[in-house]
């Protein structure tokens, strides 16, 4: 069985009539990898293939080159790294923006989905049950606790449209007639002078 610690997979260019894809397996403690070979050179004849076998390899934990188990490359260029700490930054203040948003959107979302589902069934099964239950009439009537609370009502509501009336009757007489225009002659009252002797 071939031991997987410390072994990495690095790509390896084609050959100038070659048309296969190549990848070695190697060890970074510069071991014998299997025998007495230092590297096991594969060779697919596809792009595909070559990605399937680096797929299986990294599941069996035998990672590309320069890349940690952890999953992050080593990084030596100070620019990269600062770029990739920026990208790091701007990935993570969008995902809190995501997590928030979902965090206050998410009771509103239910409500929703629950107000919609009582007004459906309000309209569809519970208003078909009652009138299928009774008379629609019978239904509509008020109950002796609510007639007798109008009965109650009714002459504080005759009574409140009276005072209405009378104090519209008060204000109507304290403004008194309206005023006329000016130069409008048609209300004035015409006086006769005496004749001169």
């Amino acid at each position: 069985m071939l031991p997987l610690d410390n072994l990495r997979l690095k790509d390896v260019e084609k050959g100038f009539m070659s048309s296969k894809c190549a990848f070695a397996i190697f060890s970074t403690e510069s071991r014998t990898v299997y025998k007495d070979y230092q590297s096991l050179e594969l060779a697919c004849n596809s792009q595909a293939e070559l990605d399937s076998w680096k797929a299986s390899l990294l599941r069996a934990g035998v990672f590309p080159e320069n890349v940690a188990e952890n999953g992050h490359k080593d990084l030596t260029d100070p620019q990269l790294e600062r770029q990739v700490e920026t990208l790091l930054s701007l990935v993570d203040s969008y995902m809190n923006i995501i997590f928030k948003t979902i965090k206050d959107l998410m009771p509103k979302t239910i409500m929703h989905l629950l107000i919609n589902s009582v007004k459906e069934f309000i309209r569809s099964e519970l208003l078909v049950q009652l009138c299928a239950q009774g008379d629609c009439a019978v239904l509509m009537d008020k109950s002796p606790e609510q007639s007798q609370r109008w009965q109650e009502v009714q002459p504080k509501q005759a009574a409140l449209q009276e005072a209405l009336r009378i104090i519209a009757e008060i204000d109507t007489f304290m403004r008194g007639p309206p005023p006329t225009a000016p130069g409008d002659s048609s209300g004035m009252q015409t006086t006769p002078h005496a004749a001169h002797t």
